[in-house]
């Protein structure tokens, strides 16, 4: 009886070597599978800092910009004061439409470089005004010289023209509008060169 006791004592004791043996194994498995997942990890991490890197900041301020400037033109002067639309010369069903495809380019515009703020390499204070200003002063001057003066998509303000809800106005047939696209274009033109200024003085300060 004592030798069949102590058969079983060994057996048992045996038992427990075992199962510290299996959990032994199974402390280096995990590991050894941690620090895989560790390098991969900084492998992904190395992989994904040269794309953060390609976005430029001077580019995602000026998306900024542009977004800015056209979300507060077509708060402000569509909506608000109603002194054009996007498309002045045609019914009121097609100007309201034109204001509605206009909000959804310049909200993207907003969005997107918003995106690219949070997801890219973010810039510097100075460098985000300056390209911001740079792009919500070409915006504008671009607006004034392009679509109001070429391409006379609409005015300024389209209430000073003699004959507003016809259509057709140009700062040709309405010159009440010219002051309006003056101050527009120098507004703009004013923005722009302040953002470069600014945006130049940041990068050479580094």
């Amino acid at each position: 009886m004592p030798i069949l006791l102590h058969a079983l004592s060994g057996l048992l004791d045996m038992n427990w070597l075992v199962q510290a043996w299996s959990l032994a194994g199974a402390t280096l498995a995990f590991a050894a599978r941690r620090d895989e997942l560790r390098r991969e990890s900084a492998q992904e991490r190395g992989r994904v800092a040269p794309r953060r890197a390609r976005l430029s900041p001077t580019f995602t301020a000026v998306l900024v910009g542009i977004g800015a400037a056209g979300f507060v033109d077509e708060a402000v002067f569509h909506q608000i004061l109603q002194w054009h639309n996007f498309y002045w010369d045609t019914s009121q069903n097609g100007r309201i439409l034109s204001d509605g495809l206009f909000h959804v380019f310049s909200t993207s515009l907003l969005l997107w470089g918003t995106l690219r703020l949070w997801f890219g390499t973010r810039p510097d204070g100075r460098t985000l005004l300056g390209g911001a200003l740079m792009g919500a002063g070409g915006f504008n001057a671009y607006d004034g010289l392009v679509q109001h003066v070429l391409l006379h998509f609409h005015l300024v303000n389209e209430r000073v023209c003699p004959f507003p809800e016809s259509g057709g106005n140009s700062v040709f047939t309405c010159p009440q509008d010219v002051p309006f696209e003056v101050a527009w274009i120098a507004v703009g033109i004013g923005v722009f060169l302040a953002g470069v200024y600014i945006w130049r003085s940041a990068r050479a300060g580094g």
